[in-house]
């Protein structure tokens, strides 16, 4: 199969995107090595694709990306039939938005005189780059600087750049006119006009002809609708967790996210939108990660991401069930942390996890707030574990069995009193810490100063303002001056 026949199926929207799918993710110059490979002819890998005419909740490709997109999903009512696509989204992404759309508002163009051969083959042979307006105006200034100025491209010689997605429309007679209207512009060598010759018809053959450049394989591709032999959206989600463990693209806790998606339709798109509102007016920069381990511990599944608990019907509505009480806890933490313990950053408590047994804890206190009288134990045992930073390593563990230890019995017997003896006395038991002390204090200096200067955040929207945690004397001149390591890097 051709790429443009699998980009006309993308637009035609009979090729689409599973909720299972995780956001598009490659960087500009990925896309760009894509591009340099397909006109190399290089061979892209495999695309696998399921046919299917359940109602399965999809998304679009994107035409337009921008960083940060919430996406729009759809249902499939109707039982039409539909590819998902369970590898190779990205890059079908990117070819679809190199010929059809933009990247963050910019378009894609090629240099249809470059592909200079080199001694180094990893070097990019094919030059594309994404452009704005302003970026595209500037370069034709430049090349109308004089009649037919040879403007320099990266690989030497004179440069054209053409819109991708124009020449991708374009006809045989379109790109005879190009040729022509190019040559009567810039000044072109024999070698220069043979390249552009060549690179224009390259440009369609890998697009258009070749088959080989891009597999298809499509699961259950023309079976009618009612054959018994289609697989089941359970065979589907073990084939999708089990190809992307076997090319590890997906960290486990995005399998875990593209498990709930499937099985719970709306995760799609409240999870990411949650995550966006309790970031607002803070620096906790708390992420899907975050609120899907706490989600599993509240709901009493451990804090480790377990790909088998969301194998079963019940656990998925157990979560289901819990998610909207369990925002409500991270949304009452994050402001007991900001307001009682007046700090606002993730960093400078030793990381997202040292949030987790609070979130557990307020989860369920009454109306998931910090009990009168509670207010000093959650504030004290919230340092204890910023200064000693226990959950920064083993936090799977560690978090699981202090919550399953401490926190659950207590909350069991409806009793809301924070355990900040047992939160020391772990603290000294796995970090070997005895108390107040210059140990626990060094052992987050940043926290250290911040709390000394006063300051909630390790941000600042004014470079001036930040906060003084670096060495009043370069380390050299300490060194020099003989001050051993442990005091040039003390509080």
């Amino acid at each position: 199969m051709s790429i443009i026949s699998l980009l006309n199926q993308i637009k035609n929207e009979e090729i689409v995107l599973p909720a299972i799918q995780r956001d598009f993710v490659w960087p500009e110059n990925k896309v760009l090595r894509l591009l340099d490979s397909i006109m190399r002819g290089y061979p892209i890998g495999l695309a696998l694709l399921w046919e299917t005419y359940l109602d399965i909740q999809y998304r679009k490709f994107n035409e337009a990306f921008r960083d940060g997109q919430i996406h729009d999903f759809k249902e499939n009512k109707r039982k039409n039939k539909r590819k998902l696509v369970l590898d190779g989204q990205q890059r079908l992404q990117s070819l679809y938005i190199a010929l059809y759309g933009s990247y963050n508002g910019r378009l894609l163009y090629f240099d249809v005189l470059s592909g200079r051969e080199s001694d180094d083959v990893s070097e990019e042979k094919y030059d594309f780059e994404f452009l704005d307006k302003e970026g595209f105006d500037c370069w034709h200034a430049e090349m109308n600087t004089g009649p037919g100025a040879p403007d320099a491209s990266e690989n030497g010689g004179p440069k054209y750049l053409v819109k991708v997605a124009d020449l991708f429309a374009a006809g045989v007679r379109e790109r005879s006119a190009l040729e022509k209207r190019i040559k009567q512009q810039v000044t072109l060598g024999d070698d220069d006009e043979e390249r552009l010759r060549m690179n224009l018809a390259r440009f369609d053959d890998v697009l258009t002809k070749n088959p080989n450049i891009l597999k298809v394989s499509v699961i259950d591709e023309d079976l009618p609708g009612d054959n018994p032999d289609r697989k089941s959206e359970a065979d589907v989600l073990e084939i999708f967790v089990r190809v992307n463990r076997e090319g590890t693209p997906l960290s486990r806790s995005d399998l875990i996210f593209s498990m709930l998606k499937l099985n719970w339709r709306e995760s799609a798109e409240s999870l990411p939108e949650f995550v966006r509102e309790i970031n607002e007016g803070n620096a906790f920069e708390l992420d899907t990660d975050f609120v899907i381990r706490c989600l599993f511990a509240v709901s009493g599944l451990g804090t480790k991401f377990e790909l088998d608990h969301l194998r079963r019907k019940n656990n998925v509505d157990l979560l289901r069930n819990n998610f909207k009480a369990c925002c409500d806890a991270i949304r009452s933490v994050v402001d007991a942390v900001s307001r009682e313990c007046w700090c606002s950053s993730s960093s400078l408590l030793g990381g997202h996890a040292t949030l987790v047994p609070f979130v557990y804890y307020l989860f369920h206190a009454p109306k998931h707030e910090v009990p009168v009288g509670q207010i000093d134990a959650f504030r004290k045992a919230l340092y204890v574990f910023a200064f000693a930073r226990p959950f920064s390593r083993y936090a799977d563990s560690r978090l699981w069995k202090f919550i399953r230890q401490e926190i659950r019995p207590l909350v069991e017997n409806k009793d809301y009193h924070f355990p900040l003896d047992r939160s020391v006395a772990w603290v000294k038991y796995w970090e070997s810490i005895t108390g107040f002390n210059e140990r626990l204090l060094q052992t987050n200096v940043t926290l250290t100063l911040h709390v000394l200067q006063n300051l909630s955040s390790d941000k600042s929207k004014y470079l001036r303002n930040a906060g003084q945690i670096d060495h009043i004397f370069p380390r050299a001149e300490l060194r020099k001056k003989g001050y051993p390591e442990p005091e040039i890097n003390h509080f």
